[in-house]
């Protein structure tokens, strides 16, 4: 299919107390005038027949890891649950609106980190905003029109935290999502060039651009000559399914996959365990993230390898990248 390209500016919004999308622009005679299909992608085993892909970069990110606590570690892929944020945050769903449409049978992700992956640790320092605690006022004389004003301390009870950043963070997200209503505004959002609310990259200060690479079909179930697959993307499967390489390391996080709500908001309902690499694509393998867009000249990161008899994760291919989908 025609490839568009399209960087995203955000546009001013309000805050939104309706269940339902926005419908700040007609969706279907925005996608009436670009290639883009008008019908959502259906997803089969974990493997979509057409996603969406974009570009997701910053200058800096953070996720911060659940399972640590003083140290605000962060994870190095960004997980899937914060990608379904963003796209929600792009079409402007409200909050806890968007955990069902992302539920695993009905949408798939990949995720392909590029550029290789770095972080830096950095020094906040936090100030406390209780209002309800350690609070100082002045005013209140006691006639009729004084007023009190209250403010935290900003003398006392600071506290010097670890952050943990990544630099330079770059993504290529290829989405698929069988909501009709959700799939025809981030379509029509991608193709304007348009988002709801500011995407950011973890915390609201890491802002982040997204550059639109169209929409593409996915060949299913791909195969190899020497029963070897070169993934591309994250791998959602175990690091003994992989095959060593020179030069190259492995690692496994484990991060929330799908949300619930409930009465106190959300909950994770699921996780991800995923293989991935932090280094740029070797000599022999290197090519851009965005391969036919020559203006995006970033390098993918190295590619998992791993044995096809022995992988169970679902894969699609596209153009001439294998992915695995979460």
């Amino acid at each position: 299919m025609a490839q568009q390209q399209q960087t995203l500016d955000a546009v001013t919004s309000t805050d939104i107390d309706s269940p339902t999308l926005p419908g700040e622009m007609d969706y279907e005679a925005v996608l009436q005038e670009s290639d883009i299909s008008l019908t959502p992608p259906t997803v089969a085993d974990g493997v979509p027949d057409r996603v969406l892909s974009v570009l997701v970069r910053a200058d800096w990110g953070h996720f911060r890891r659940i399972d640590r606590t003083v140290t605000k570690q962060t994870y190095r892929i960004i997980p899937r649950t914060t990608v379904a944020g963003l796209l929600a945050a792009i079409v402007g769903a409200p909050r806890d609106s968007y955990y069902q449409t992302f539920g695993s049978d009905v949408s798939a992700i990949a995720i392909t980190p590029a550029g290789g992956i770095r972080t830096q640790t950095m020094s906040t320092l936090g100030v406390w905003t209780n209002f309800g605690e350690r609070t100082r006022s002045v005013g209140a004389s006691g006639r009729s029109n004084s007023a009190t004003v209250k403010w935290p301390p900003t003398t006392t009870d600071r506290q010097r935290h670890p952050y943990e950043f990544l630099h330079d963070p770059v993504y290529r997200l290829d989405i698929a999502v069988e909501d009709e209503e959700f799939y025809r505004a981030l379509a029509a959002h991608l193709t304007a060039g348009k988002t709801h609310y500011t995407p950011s990259l973890g915390l609201s200060e890491c802002l982040a651009a997204v550059t639109f690479l169209g929409e593409n079909d996915v060949k299913q179930d791909p195969k190899s000559d020497d029963g070897q697959l070169s993934i591309a993307s994250i791998y959602p499967g175990s690091i003994d399914q992989t095959v060593p390489r020179s030069g190259v390391s492995y690692h496994v996080e484990r991060t929330p996959k799908t949300m619930q709500r409930n009465s106190g908001g959300r909950t994770t309902e699921s996780f991800a365990d995923y293989v991935y690499t932090t280094r740029e694509a070797l000599d022999d393998n290197e090519r851009s993230i965005a391969p036919n867009h020559g203006d995006v000249a970033i390098p993918t990161n190295a590619s998992v390898i791993v044995e096809e008899d022995r992988t169970n994760a679902p894969l699609g291919q596209i153009d001439d990248r294998v992915v695995a989908f979460l």
